[in-house]
């Protein structure tokens, strides 16, 4: 099982679109490509809760299966399915606050490695992990880097997110302290739109900033904006769109670059 976080530490720049997606469309496969669906894990590690919103399994009045598994390292009973074909969900929400606190808490045991240990369990029935993150660096997303293969960072192009993206590989260079393993993937342009200042930063990302770039760029399209109040991702909520399109690229240049060695290959 090859495991995938999304991550920026900047909000709002498409990090569950992105993880929705990806997970989405691996799971889907690609009959243009001939490349069959794949086992997804799609891991909420956000307590906004936004990806478990998205598939209709959101709990606020109750402690979240993430939550859970941050407190015990377990996964047993902590996944739930979607009901898309060949994808199941890890649920979050607010009580990883108190999941953090109680982690923190116990010092008899690794704070570091409870995802790590809790996918292990499951690395045989799937493909890939998918953890959608939020925008920050607490216990939970140090867990979930430590368990982490690939990282996939979101970003949109302004000066915030590019600032942002410069800090955030310096803070998952230390963490590799911890998992050496982990590499970046790239960096997906999300979100889009052509004009000179755009071009600009889109060359210095692509040519000087020294980090990995998927050539596939996501459009703007309301409709992405317009499929969150629907609960649906933008390919499901409209294929014909721009952004949908972008994703189901997106998805074809990751699998060409990295994802054969995880597809059909169960450790």
């Amino acid at each position: 099982m090859k495991t995938i976080s999304v991550i920026n530490l900047k909000g709002g720049v498409g990090k569950t679109t992105t993880a929705t997606s990806l997970a989405e469309l691996l799971a889907e496969g690609d009959k243009k490509r001939k490349r069959p669906g794949s086992r997804v894990l799609l891991f909420d590690n956000d307590k906004q809760g936004n990806a478990s919103k998205l598939f209709g399994v959101y709990d606020r009045e109750h402690e979240a299966q993430a939550c859970r598994i941050l407190k015990t390292g377990r996964i047993a009973g902590n996944i739930t399915d979607t009901q898309e074909p060949n994808m199941d969900i890890i649920p979050c929400n607010y009580f990883m606050e108190l999941a953090e606190l109680d982690l923190k808490a116990d010092q008899e045991h690794a704070q570091h490695e409870r995802y790590k240990a809790a996918l292990d369990e499951v690395a045989g029935h799937y493909d890939y992990c998918i953890i959608d993150n939020p925008p920050d660096l607490g216990m939970n997303v140090i867990n979930a880097l430590v368990a982490t293969d690939e990282i996939i960072i979101p970003v949109y192009l302004d000066a915030y997110s590019l600032d942002g993206l410069e800090e955030l590989v310096e803070q998952i260079n230390q963490i590799r302290a911890l998992n050496p393993k982990a590499r970046l993937s790239g960096v997906l342009i999300a979100d889009y739109e052509k004009t000179d200042t755009s071009e600009e930063a889109e060359a210095w990302l692509r040519n000087r900033s020294g980090f990995p770039v998927f050539v596939q760029k996501i459009r703007h399209s309301k409709k992405v904006k317009d499929a969150t109040i629907y609960g649906q991702t933008p390919c499901h909520y409209n294929i014909r769109s721009g952004a949908a399109q972008d994703y189901k690229k997106f998805v074809a240049e990751y699998v060409g670059l990295y994802g054969h060695q995880a597809a059909g290959e169960r450790r």
